[in-house]
């Protein structure tokens, strides 16, 4: 029987000693562990590599720019050849006029059918 309690006892201490490590630390253990290996620029370097991010954008902007003028002048020019070749401002004004005395024709004929019906 007192070994039984001696191996109950053992049990206890080896269980305690196998705990689970808790996630959070472990994590926070490695974090840190990656954070010392890190090796930071001086500040020749960043100041080198801010220059050369500087003007790659700066061309990058001018490239665009460009683009975007021709594009502009290109649809200008598309424009003004298609507006050649379109009908012109008295042909759109003349079919105006049509669609207007035709409604005013259609009014007209429909107002003595009221009257008469008015009058019966």
């Amino acid at each position: 029987m007192a070994k039984e309690t001696e191996k109950k006892v053992t049990e206890k201490k080896s269980s305690k000693k196998t705990k689970k490590p808790n996630k959070i630390a472990t994590w926070f253990k490695g974090f840190w562990s990656e954070i010392k290996r890190i090796v930071w620029p001086d500040g020749k370097t960043v100041f080198r590599n801010t220059i050369i991010v500087i003007v790659v954008v700066a061309i990058a902007a001018a490239v665009i720019y460009l683009f975007d003028q021709g594009m502009s002048l290109g649809l200008k020019g598309v424009k003004s050849l298609a507006g050649e070749t379109t009908t012109t401002a008295a042909e759109d004004s003349s079919d105006a006029q049509t669609s207007e005395e035709a409604l005013s024709e259609v009014a007209t004929e429909a107002q003595p059918e009221t009257k008469a019906e008015t009058a019966e």
